[in-house]
């Protein structure tokens, strides 16, 4: 048996991906024996989809092991950084159904540590502090071709650089006078090895320590020593970052210096077509008022899509279908995501009658009304019924009606019959116009014995429609939403960073308000309950929404021609 230290036997697990077979190996051989990941945003915008990718892998990595996740917010530049970002993450990873086994902030936890270990890496000749300014060090990094040029101050000895330090530490010098950089190989092909920056000063009030540093360290240099730190086996991350994972190895070899050492393992970073993913372009939106705040429905971020009505579930199933991948990037349509989002509400949303364009109608031989009965979800059993009801005054769809029909049109028409969900049959024998020659209303008759589920008539009919009684419906008001991205730009932060307008890529009209009347049982609905409006789609309370008025949002359309297929 090959165990892991919870008892896990490694043998009975199915590896799905390259990491999970190199897991396994790696407990055969003795190195390995707890899985141990870490989950490690920058606390400087809110998460987007593509980072549920990312976290995903690392929890259900270390779920799958029986091991564990940490959340650490990587606070090491205080001037993206800010409270606010890093409170929303625990709230995404509560609603996405993870729970780390600790938050730990890299600033208060690990920036004393790492800052040893840089003493330590001066002593032992492996680094160095330069005096050169950033122009200068770029200047002399070399090309792809051409090595790099030594700094003029890379042989100082090791107790002057070592005083150096302390005096940077100490703030003697000014914001960007002088840096500690690694001391490794200038003419190294990988340019991330020509003596990379591990400190630098920077002056800035940082959001959980304040002014207590004036030197803070570069992320590649921190990232290893907060892993090695904190225990980390699996240190997962896209793989944009696989030509930095020999620095990283270097650093665990020459700053960690222990048997333990944490491994940096990469995946394909998901982007999802006409949608804007990237920090810096969400803000630049947010800033300037294209959308109403990081939790826009329209917008990728979690608190956005939350809001919208998807679901943690139907985010989940998708980056799991999307797989580990080892390209630099995978790309999906919307639809894709789409389809997960739509299965997940099929399954859980509760069913209601609404009317988004209501056309009156008059049931001329009926008086009074009854109740009818619903079911809140026929695929679920388990989810109970509501009452509606049928009245001599209803309201249905306009488009459910037509004076000049189509082919194959099954609603109703008029001296036509139709079948009211859950009520009865109707015919259609007169439309009355208005004065501005529009429809009023429709005058129908009822069939009585057609009532739905005790119907023994023989009457065949084709069609089925939704409605609301006038006694049992109230006024809401739905959001409607398109992307907010156009659909020629696939790419928008690929054109965006070619200096096309950020007006250019938005959609014009991208939200549009409209009213509805909805069933009486809907006014109990609270914030992010979902239902599906039959015929019509699926939407969700929105957290504006008042008791005098009551906000849908559109969450997505019944159906899509999207079939999904696993990438690996």
């Amino acid at each position: 048996m090959n165990l892991l230290a919870n008892g896990i036997d490694v043998d009975t697990i199915v590896p799905e991906n390259e990491l999970e077979e190199e897991i396994i190996a790696d407990v055969k051989a003795g190195r390995t024996k707890e899985v141990v990941t870490r989950c490690p945003p920058e606390p400087s915008g809110y998460w987007h989809i593509a980072h549920a990718k990312a976290w995903t892998i690392d929890f259900e990595t270390a779920i799958k092991f029986g091991g564990r996740t940490y959340l650490r917010m990587d606070d090491t530049n205080p001037l993206k950084e800010e409270g606010e970002f890093a409170d929303s993450y625990m709230h995404d990873l509560a609603w996405l159904g993870y729970t780390p086994a600790a938050l730990i902030y890299a600033s208060e936890a690990y920036f004393d540590d790492i800052y040893k270990i840089a003493e330590q890496m001066i002593m032992d000749g492996n680094a160095y502090v330069c005096e050169l300014s950033a122009e200068e060090v770029s200047q002399t990094r070399g090309t792809l071709t051409e090595p790099g040029k030594e700094s003029p101050y890379r042989n100082r000895s090791v107790e002057e650089n070592l005083r150096l330090f302390r005096a940077m530490r100490d703030g003697k010098f000014e914001d960007g006078k002088a840096t500690l950089r690694a001391k490794i190989d200038m003419a190294h092909p990988n340019m991330n090895m020509r003596d990379p920056v591990m400190y630098r000063v920077l002056r800035a009030k940082h959001y959980k320590l304040g002014n207590k540093w004036c030197i803070y360290p570069m992320y590649d240099f921190a990232h290893p020593m907060q892993d090695a730190l904190e225990g980390v086996t699996y240190s997962l991350c896209s793989m944009e970052f696989h030509e930095h994972r020999p620095l990283y190895e270097w650093f665990v070899e020459h700053g960690w210096k222990k048997p333990f050492a944490p491994k940096q393992r990469e995946f394909s970073r998901l982007t999802i077509e006409n949608v804007l993913i990237g920090k810096r372009y969400m803000k630049q939106l947010v800033n300037s008022g294209y959308v109403n705040g990081w939790d826009d429905p329209r917008f990728p971020t979690l608190v956005g899509v939350r809001r919208r009505g998807y679901t943690a579930k139907a985010i989940k199933d998708f980056v799991k279908s999307v797989g580990w991948g080892t390209s630099l990037e995978v790309t999906v349509p919307y639809s894709a995501l789409e389809y997960y989002v739509r299965e997940d509400l099929n399954r859980i949303a509760t069913r209601a009658m609404v009317v988004l364009d209501p056309l009156k109608v008059v049931i001329t031989n009926y008086e009074g009304s009854e109740e009818i009965e619903m079911d809140n979800n026929p695929n679920d059993e388990n989810a109970g019924k509501h009452k509606g009801r049928f009245s001599n005054t209803i309201y249905i769809e306009q488009e459910d009606f037509s004076t000049n029909p189509p082919p194959k049109y099954n609603r109703l028409v008029e001296g036509g019959i139709v079948r009211l969900k859950g009520a009865y049959i109707i015919k259609c024998n007169k439309v009355v116009y208005g004065k501005n020659g529009e429809i009023d209303h429709l005058e129908c008759e009822y069939i009585p014995g057609t009532k739905s589920g005790s119907d023994n008539s023989g009457i065949k009919c084709k069609g089925t429609i939704h409605f609301v009684s006038a006694d049992n419906c109230f006024e809401i008001t739905i959001r409607e939403f398109k992307n907010l991205i156009k659909d020629e730009y696939k790419n928008p932060a690929k054109a965006l960073s070619e200096g096309v307008p950020v007006e250019e890529i938005l959609t014009e009209n991208s939200l549009v308000e409209r009213k509805a009347l909805a069933e009486n049982f809907l006014k109990s609905a609270k914030n992010e309950d979902k239902f599906q409006f039959m015929r019509k789609g699926y939407y969700c309370v929105d957290k504006d929404s008042t008791p005098d008025n009551l906000i849908f949002n559109s969450t997505i359309s019944l159906k899509d021609s999207f079939k999904p297929t696993k990438t690996n």
